[in-house]
């Protein structure tokens, strides 16, 4: 009889489970499709993991393009095409040759970055989970879901083609603004890092200095041989001046940011700076280096970009496509990361978007993260932590989701030329557009890093929320 019940009792949770989670979806609830069968967790965030799983979907379905011979399998499948006479979907038919394209990603991306377009204007000003937009903001998850999709399939069969171009060129000063805003965020976490370490070696134990050593040596270490391989696999050619150039000027200004952060001068007024903050912008600017020369279409390239032929094209891209995987897989968590921490309170008011004493952009900086995980026995698993304040900025952070789509859009399509005729994986003709925008986008991060170890030492007067 007792295990009778306890089975019922335990029947009965599922259920209530199911339907919870039902709830979420279909109305206004700030669970995030998360019900009481799930660990404590804040509403806001759910909400966060429930958006970036629409980036993630949208990276995933993108990735088709990848898939060699994803057309020619499609072109088996009855009703499905545009050559077969019995159709599946009622308002048409799919382009299954377009599919290889990327015109694809782009037809994907629109109407992902319209959404959270939309979602950043309507949440402006939002200031606590009171307003009345916050439950659109934390629920009707099923609909958004559906939204999206619904508006994905509609750019696949009805977008025409001639939109890429002013696409391509909105995409470009986003992602721009995107790439600047990584950027700082790199920065700042450099610098974060460098003085918990020394706070935790000055108040707890000196131990932590050795970590400090530890972790510069391995850095500096990593640029020294990544540089070596440089040199040794990128100007193995007769026209190598370029390549040269960009790998000595990147070494000159690793050493020249090294030795601006162990001056005296510049640390009376920044005492936390270091050869850690150091060697971590030298070595991610490296790496930015060897990913500008790894997609040059030069012949100073080992990886075989530049193919002559369409089989040589397939063959390599069907060869490289776990190498292309990868890379766009860390690309998409490194963006990710970079959203949800700008999105922040105190990263939001690091970049202007908020302040102390108010909310700009709906964010009012009152910690209501730290709300309590004590939560009462069969109360919700998932509570409304910001009922005093909002713990992020709502509508920075649907803008920071809409230039990630820009950004991620022109990463999947390999920096593509719009303009051009060629739109296929492997036809289309590369240019050294992405060479060009990671070898800028190191010497930015060299420049925003050394303007935050001067700008002390210039301007005396002014308050840059350094320690002394």
């Amino acid at each position: 009889a007792v295990v009778s019940t306890q089975s019922t009792g335990s029947s009965h949770h599922n259920m209530g489970c199911i339907i919870s989670s039902a709830a979420c979806c279909v109305g206004s609830a700030a669970c995030g499709c998360i019900s009481s069968c799930c660990p404590t967790m804040r509403s806001s965030t759910t909400t966060r993991l429930m958006y970036s799983g629409i980036l993630l979907l949208t990276v995933l379905v993108s990735l088709i393009i990848r898939i060699p011979g994803i057309s020619d399998s499609l072109e088996k499948l009855p009703g499905v095409c545009e050559e077969t006479d019995h159709k599946l979907i009622p308002s048409g038919y799919i382009d299954c040759k377009a599919l290889g394209t990327y015109l694809f990603v782009y037809k994907v991306c629109f109407p992902v970055a319209i959404f959270f377009a939309l979602m950043s204007l309507i949440m402006i000003d939002v200031r606590s989970s009171k307003d009345i937009r916050a439950p659109i903001q934390n629920g009707f998850w099923l609909w958004k879901y559906l939204i999206v999709i619904a508006g994905v399939i509609a750019s696949v069969l009805k977008m025409p083609d001639n939109f890429a171009y002013p696409w391509m060129i909105i995409a470009y000063i986003f992602a721009f603004i995107f790439i600047l805003i990584q950027l700082l965020l790199l920065v700042d976490f450099a610098h974060t890092w460098n003085e918990t370490w020394l706070d935790n070696a000055e108040n707890k134990d000196r131990s932590w200095m050795c970590g400090i050593a530890f972790a510069f040596g391995f850095n500096f270490c990593a640029i020294i041989a990544g540089t070596v391989l440089l040199y040794y696999f990128y100007t193995g050619c007769e026209s190598n001046g370029l390549n040269i150039a960009v790998i000595t000027i990147n070494i000159i200004l690793c050493i020249v940011v090294s030795v601006m952060s162990i001056l005296p001068g510049i640390q009376e007024y920044n005492p936390h700076s270091g050869l850690l903050q150091a060697s971590v912008i030298s070595l991610y600017c490296s790496y930015l280096i060897w990913s500008g020369l790894a997609s040059d279409p030069g012949s100073c390239n080992p990886m075989g970009v530049n193919s002559t032929s369409t089989d040589d094209a397939s063959s390599s891209g069907s060869d490289n496509l776990a190498t292309t995987l990868i890379g766009i897989g860390i690309t998409f968590f490194c963006v990710l990361w970079s959203v949800l921490q700008t999105s922040s309170s105190n990263y939001s008011q690091k970049l202007g978007v908020t302040s102390e004493e108010g909310a700009l952009l709906g964010c009012t900086g009152t910690g209501a993260d730290s709300g309590n995980d004590n939560i009462e026995e069969g109360k919700p698993r998932v509570y409304d932590n910001e009922e005093d304040g909002v713990s992020y900025s709502y509508s920075f952070f649907h803008f920071m989701f809409m230039i990630a789509v820009f950004y991620l859009m022109l990463v999947l399509t390999d920096w593509w030329n719009a303009n051009s005729s060629a739109v296929g994986v492997g036809e289309a003709t590369y240019t050294k557009t992405s060479l060009w925008v990671k070898i800028v986008s190191s010497w930015l991060c060299y420049g925003i890093y050394s303007w935050t170890l001067a700008a002390p030492a210039m301007f005396p007067d002014r308050d840059f929320g350094y320690n002394t």
